[in-house]
């Protein structure tokens, strides 16, 4: 059987296609979206080493420590920052990491998606929806005019995840040299 003619079948079943979105409502009920805290960075690190396979505990305890303290420094309202954890029950299961760069290359101030992780086992259920809607609710409330992402071509999954959410290439070429 075709696979599209499955896929129709299974939904007209009611198979794993309604299945995964009544688990998905049910989710977004549970979901609480907060600001990162010093506590998640432990989940945070696992996360990341079951999508990227290889833990990095280093490298997030040095870049979390430094958006969570400025996530609760005082200041003025769109201080650059923006870290938020989805949980349900207690449990850390996706978290996202946004600032805002102001005249980099000559460009004037546009939101960034620096990190956004869903564990594996709670992909496909809208959580990265719901923080990256949180996100750009903040930009534009900083009234800025664009927001953008850096994704490897090779990651079709968050490619397909980011054109969903009305991104599109943008005006940039990356550059390297190897040495």
């Amino acid at each position: 059987m075709a696979c599209w003619a499955y896929a129709l079948v299974m939904i007209m079943m009611g198979g794993p296609v309604r299945k995964r979105k009544a688990v998905a409502l049910e989710v977004q009920d549970k979901l609480l979206v907060r600001p990162l805290e010093q506590a998640d960075i432990p989940s945070i690190i696992a996360i990341d080493a079951r999508i990227a396979g290889a833990p990095k505990p280093e490298y997030w305890r040095h870049k979390l420590a430094q958006y969570v303290t400025q996530h609760d420094a005082p200041g003025e309202p769109g201080n650059g920052v923006l870290a938020r954890a989805a949980v349900i029950d207690d449990k850390l299961v996706a978290f996202m990491i946004g600032g805002v760069r102001r005249w980099e290359f000559g460009q004037p101030a546009s939101g960034w998606i620096t990190s956004l992780a869903v564990d594996p086992d709670w992909q496909k259920m809208g959580i990265g929806r719901r923080l990256l809607a949180e996100l750009l609710a903040y930009y534009r409330e900083q009234e800025l005019p664009e927001v953008r992402t850096i994704v490897d071509w090779v990651d079709a999954d968050l490619l397909r995840f980011f054109h969903s959410m009305g991104f599109v290439r943008g005006p940039y070429v990356e550059l390297q040299k190897l040495l």
